[in-house]
């Protein structure tokens, strides 16, 4: 099924494609016919122009699917890996423009002065791109799509580069012969500029760079404020077209029920999805202590080992059953333990002491708390 963000990227990008379409064919013949070299270059850009709106439809149409099991992040890298893809024909495109106009000019030449239709097919150029930049843009903050705005800052940047026609053009009429070419030197330097910073920054989203530092600390400080959060660490994030995916670990009180711990961390996810629209995904861990540099309680016996050492030597003095109950908690490197005992219990003497000087000899046990409740 066709999503509401693929069909409107897909009509954006048919779009853009038939503008492309109509400029290339404008600026290759009148290029020639006018004798611009940079409105030719400008022409050849808007051509590869063509390539890049088809990579934008088929990525959003393959990227905007949603998670399966084999993709449980869903399938935004297509998208960006499909960014770095256009920024390395753009990239191609503005190197081959750059050396065709740096052998114009080593040549010694005399050009025909370049047609006044040069210059309307170019600022023609100009009001259309800016049109479909603005409304390029407008739609890729309605689906959020990076992939999109990238695309529409492309159009941006056909805006400028018509602009340099312009101004070679008004350069030749001047009496400078050679400005046509550097015009085409200045629109293929931008192109490689745009290309560039795509490129950048989709690589620095496949590696799983993290957000900015403004940004990361803005979800720590709404983090601290939830209630129940005592302190967070290990805040881990990063982007996937435009989606932001969160893992980090959330210090509660240690005495605290499992499942109120386990709230805490419900309440962390709905509340930071809610406060920043970007963020899709949360991964909450709940820690009961400051893990970050170390973890003391990591090589502590874990609740089965436990039930035997109790078993073993209270065997004698409580039922098996009350034994199970207890419930323990992993602090600092130690072992803290609660018994829940029948009333009827409450009134044998020295009870509780005889159980906690049979556990003393167990240095990992630093507590031993006793509430009683009526059978």
């Amino acid at each position: 099924m066709e999503t509401q963000r693929y069909r409107q990227t897909r009509f954006i990008g048919l779009c853009g494609g038939l503008k492309n379409i109509l400029l290339a064919g404008l600026k290759i013949i009148f290029g020639i016919t006018g004798h611009s070299h940079a409105l030719l270059a400008d022409g050849i850009h808007s051509l590869s122009d063509l390539v890049i709106d088809s990579v934008v439809i088929i990525a959003a149409k393959f990227g905007s699917k949603a998670a399966d099991e084999d993709h449980p992040y869903g399938h935004g890298r297509i998208e960006t890996a499909a960014t770095v893809l256009l920024a390395l024909i753009l990239a191609i495109a503005a190197v081959t423009i750059i050396i065709n106009a740096i052998m114009m000019i080593a040549t010694p030449y005399h050009p025909i002065e370049p047609s006044y239709y040069v210059l309307w097919i170019a600022l023609s150029s100009v009001l259309l791109n800016e049109l479909l930049y603005y409304a390029t843009k407008r739609i890729a903050k309605q689906v959020k799509s990076k992939l999109l705005m990238t695309n529409a800052w492309h159009h941006r940047s056909d805006s400028a580069s018509s602009i340099a026609v312009v101004l070679g053009v008004i350069g030749v009429w001047l009496g400078f012969p050679k400005l046509d070419a550097i015009a085409a030197i200045i629109v293929a330097l931008m192109i490689f500029k745009i290309a560039w910073d795509f490129a950048w920054h989709s690589i620095r989203e496949l590696v799983d760079t993290a957000l900015t530092r403004e940004e990361t600390k803005k979800i720590k400080l709404f983090i601290k404020e939830i209630p129940g959060v005592k302190a967070i660490h290990q805040l881990r994030t990063r982007s996937i077209a435009g989606s932001i995916f969160c893992d980090v670990h959330v210090l509660v009180d240690p005495r605290i029920s499992v499942s109120e711990g386990h709230y805490i961390g419900q309440e962390v996810d709905k509340r930071l999805i809610a406060a920043f629209p970007d963020i899709t995904d949360v991964v909450v861990h709940i820690d009961t202590e400051d893990d970050e540099l170390n973890n003391p309680s990591r090589y502590l016996p874990d609740r089965a080992t436990l039930l035997k050492i109790l078993e073993k030597q209270w065997g004698s003095i409580l039922p098996k059953m009350v034994i199970k109950t207890a419930i323990f908690h992993y602090l600092e490197g130690k072992v803290s333990i609660e018994l829940k005992l029948p009333l009827a219990l409450m009134h044998q003497l020295d009870l509780e002491q005889n159980l906690k000087k049979i556990m003393s000899t167990e240095k990992f046990i630093t507590d031993i708390k006793f509430f009683y409740y009526k059978s």
